[in-house]
């Protein structure tokens, strides 16, 4: 019997909540949100989320897309569990309205 492949569990959370994810222009969810990825079995990202040597982006975003935050990372970095996306200019934004 063949072994399943290993992955790895990211939360993603933000500050404020319901930012919109992607990774790599893919869209994720919303804040808060678990993103399951596969991995090597050192718990390291793979190539086919970095296509070759090409980073692997996240990105937070407002809904609007006017605050924004990104993380970068290579194939071959570890994989976080936890990622926290931070935009201050929004929460500003939310006490206006």
């Amino acid at each position: 019997m063949r072994a399943a492949d290993p992955v790895k569990t990211i939360v993603i959370r933000s500050w404020p909540s319901g930012l919109v994810i992607e990774l790599n222009g893919e869209y994720v969810g919303t804040t808060p949100v678990e993103l399951v990825v596969n991995t090597t079995k050192s718990g390291v990202w793979t190539a086919e989320y970095g296509r070759g040597f090409s980073p692997i982006i996240m990105r937070a975003s407002t809904s609007d897309a006017a605050g924004w935050e990104q993380k970068f990372w290579y194939p071959g970095d570890r994989i976080p569990s936890r990622v926290l996306f931070r935009i201050p200019s929004a929460m500003k934004r939310l006490a206006v309205n």
